[in-house]
């Protein structure tokens, strides 16, 4: 039998250096047709230059035509901007795959024409690289603080091979979902993970990226001050270059400590997982038991955000050794709050609250606010856990407070958006969007993906609970995006199990019943109890729906029964609710 197949074609450009990334995007594209495109009407064609040389004239006209016929158009960078298509001084452009770019960027602009979207992909450079770029990476690096500071075409920073197809294929699975919801439209997504890009001529290169004499003079500690303003103002591609000039300086613990610090916020695990190993080893090396505190604390960051608490317990509990053998009270301070969110994540509330007790009376004994001001925001989620929901949005008000005062952006962020959970839970949802809307605002500005990923996913809440289903799942697909892109299967775990009952309140059962088991396959390899209660119950509301009322109660009392254990007893009282109610 005949099927009819809507084919769609995808340009890439890239500059040479890139050919296992070209011929990755080729591979990518012809398995998702085989695997998941194809069976359902769609197929996507590779189109590149390797494709188009083979007419008469001019070859970057012809590969010109090629890319006015594409439906989609990814561009990929490194450390080269390319070789000028025509002769010295004749052309306008500074590389063939700029020409391109403005070719796409053209069509997208024009209504006639079948663009649809444009993507910027940037392979991620070693500290040396972005630290001393010569004219080719210069051009790279203007081109992307332009696409950062326009923001209105989406680019990401990769850091592996399997990054780049991962993205990909997430950009492929989106537009076959285009196609099957009659969406025909230019896709203008306003920059929510990582920033974008602009029209116009590109710019000569600025004083700003050049190396001068005064620069040259600056210490790494004046580059780390200066890079983690500009992070905090939102300009990361400047930040990123003043952190590498800094590391690259000699070795500077606070550098390497600032550097990976700042790649761990932007979800660039594997190179903050560099900063932090050579910062133990220098630390090793020079008997610095400061630095290895700082180091193994660090790396038990990563692991938390990966999802491997035990490894990261381990890590918090020898920066714990460290710290009190110093007598480093504000590092243990901290190392008592990262125990206590461990604690947390496995719904072992008692021992939570009393790590965040004992950071918060160290905390005020030293007079450090910013401590206090953490414990509070982690008191609060503990006592909005157990639906103490007052003293919750006390602590989070305190935390809010103490951080304004700072002027602390981040702390701020968080703080909003733990009293929009708050008054979420109350059933005020006006109030909860507003203060939702204002982290986001934060997160964004700060580039900081995985609180941009915990806002989606809380707007997606309230837009579910009022009834706005489409925007609810829009919302927990962008946050499911990031999460992934960090590797953080607490937040994975979170956003399926918010699809889940999406898909269930639809009547869509069977996709319901794959978002939840995907959810409690992460909550159970977490040791995850909170996340693993709430899966057995909407698996159980599935079942009663099918009227399997056998399969149905045995889910909803394994839930039950581990709120019980956690001591959550709003949520045991609703869950015994359903089970009467079958």
């Amino acid at each position: 039998m005949a099927v009819d197949i809507k084919g769609y074609r995808v340009f890439i450009a890239s500059p040479s250096g890139l050919e296992k990334e070209r011929k990755a995007f080729h591979e990518t594209i012809n398995k998702y047709n085989e695997m998941d495109a194809i069976p359902r009407g769609v197929s996507f064609l590779p189109v590149g230059w390797e494709e188009t040389l083979g007419g008469c004239g001019r070859p970057q006209s012809i590969i010109n035509d090629e890319v006015k016929t594409c439906d989609y158009f990814v561009m990929v960078l490194w450390d080269r901007w390319g070789s000028p298509p025509e002769k010295e001084g004749k052309g306008k452009y500074g590389s063939g795959t700029e020409e391109e770019y403005r070719i796409a960027l053209e069509c997208f602009q024009n209504d006639g024409m079948p663009m649809r979207q444009i993507v910027v992909f940037f392979k991620a450079l070693d500290e040396r690289r972005q630290s001393d770029p010569g004219e080719q990476l210069k051009k790279v690096i203007e081109f992307k603080k332009k696409l950062e500071s326009e923001k209105k075409l989406l680019f990401h920073i990769y850091d592996k091979l399997e990054n780049f197809e991962e993205w990909l294929r997430k950009y492929l699975a989106q537009w076959v979902r285009d196609h099957e919801n009659g969406s025909s439209s230019k896709k203008v997504v306003k920059p929510k993970l990582l920033p974008e890009e602009g029209t116009g001529a590109l710019p000569p290169i600025t004083e700003d990226i050049r190396e001068d004499k005064q620069k040259k003079g600056e210490t790494s500690s004046e580059l780390v001050i200066k890079a983690e303003e500009l992070a905090n103002k939102g300009q990361l591609t400047e930040a990123e270059t003043l952190f590498s000039k800094a590391v690259v300086r000699g070795d500077e613990p606070m550098a390497l400590i600032s550097y990976g610090n700042f790649l761990l916020r932007v979800g660039r695990l594997e190179q903050a997982e560099v900063m932090y190993n050579r910062l133990l080893e220098l630390a090793e090396y020079t008997k610095d038991e400061g630095s290895q505190a700082m180091a193994v604390s660090n790396l038990g960051l990563i692991y938390r955000t990966r999802g491997k608490l035990n490894e990261a317990e381990q890590m918090f509990r020898k920066a714990l050794e460290i710290d009190e053998k110093l007598g480093q009270l504000e590092g243990v301070a901290g190392d008592y709050g990262n125990l206590g969110v461990i604690y947390q994540m496995r719904g072992e509330l008692d021992k939570a609250e009393q790590m965040h007790r004992r950071t918060l009376e160290i905390a005020e004994k030293l007079g450090w606010l910013e401590g206090m001001a953490s414990s509070y925001g982690n008191l609060g989620v503990i006592y909005k856990t157990k639906s103490e929901l007052n003293k919750a949005e006390q602590m989070h008000k305190r935390a809010l407070e103490i951080n304004k005062r700072l002027g602390r952006l981040e702390g701020m962020a968080i703080d909003y958006g733990n009293l929009g959970v708050t008054y979420q839970t109350k059933g005020e949802l006006d109030k909860a969007e507003r203060m939702h809307r204002r982290a986001l605002e934060i997160e964004e500005k700060l580039g900081r993906l995985e609180g941009m990923a915990s806002e989606y996913g809380n707007l997606g809440g309230i837009y579910r609970t009022r009834g706005e289903l489409d925007k609810a799942e829009q919302m927990f697909r962008k946050a499911l995006e990031i999460e992934e892109k960090l590797g953080r299967l607490e937040g994975m775990a979170s956003e399926y199990g918010n699809l889940g009952v999406i898909y269930q309140t639809r009547g869509e059962l069977d996709k319901a019943e794959q978002m939840h088991r995907r959810a409690l396959e992460i909550d159970e390899r977490l040791g995850r109890l909170e996340g693993m209660a709430r899966d057995y119950g909407n698996l159980g509301g599935i079942y009663k729906q099918r009227g399997d009322i056998k399969k149905a109660r045995e889910y909803l009392v394994k839930g039950r029964d581990l709120y019980k254990r956690i001591g959550m007893p709003n949520d045991v009282k609703q869950v015994e609710g359903w089970i009467e109610g079958i």
